[in-house]
């Protein structure tokens, strides 16, 4: 029971543990970057191009993830094409309905959907709660204290971080929980469906022995009759 808990919140692997773990690390440094590299631009270059850095930082943020996706995806052992693939069906049917804006698409709906398949993969690939939970928490909160387009834009530092903090939470209690629980009901899927492969694969004579039988058996009636 205990190591089935340690499992389940820690990580199968604790090696896949740092690896997931370093990853939130790089995903939240790469977020933080769309507070700190415009405003370094705006006190030491020019204030002028400020809004530019912060929206090459954004886009920084976003192909970081999405090269998250491909690391965690090999892990796992999944093609790291199938998920991108269909993230970016979903994200070309919002685009092609007219459901968000461009801006709204690249900057905050694909960003979303990236970091729950991001989860779901982390908790496929090793279980581990905590890291795969962090995946979402740290990384959205930096995002979203600078974010282009934001709710958070236009406040004081302050308070751009309780909007953000508050997001960040909303974000790891419904896309992080979701993306975590389908993660690991997959895996469960997959290692129970191993497990009956196996016990065929070590026992074939349980599964040969029913149905030939039968019909021998019809086959001695016939021929004594």
């Amino acid at each position: 029971m205990a190591d089935s808990v340690r499992r389940f919140v820690v990580g199968r692997d604790r090696t896949v543990t740092r690896r997931i773990l370093l990853i939130a690390a790089a995903l939240t440094v790469s977020a933080f970057g769309t507070l700190a590299v415009p405003t370094l631009w705006e006190t030491y270059v020019s204030p002028s191009g400020a809004e530019t850095m912060q929206t090459a930082a954004a886009i920084g943020f976003v192909l970081s993830v999405i090269a998250a996706v491909y690391v965690v995806a090999k892990t796992a052992n999944i093609n790291p094409y199938v998920p991108t693939a269909a993230v970016f069906v979903v994200l070309t049917s919002y685009g092609v309905t007219g459901v968000v804006t461009e801006s709204q698409l690249v900057f905050f709906v694909g960003p979303a959907i990236f970091l729950g398949i991001l989860v779901a993969l982390s908790a496929y690939a090793n279980d581990g709660a905590l890291a795969s939970l962090s995946i979402v928490f740290f990384p959205v909160l930096g995002y979203m204290i600078n974010a282009p387009y934001g709710i958070a834009e236009g406040f004081r530092l302050l308070n751009r971080l309780r909007i953000a903090l508050v997001f960040s939470l909303l974000f790891t209690l419904s896309i992080g929980i979701a993306g975590f629980l389908t993660g690991v009901f997959l895996r469960r899927l997959v290692d129970y469906a191993d497990m009956i492969t196996i016990e065929e694969l070590r026992h074939p004579e349980t599964v040969d022995s029913e149905g030939p039988p039968d019909d021998l058996s019809h086959e001695t009636d016939s021929t004594d009759e």
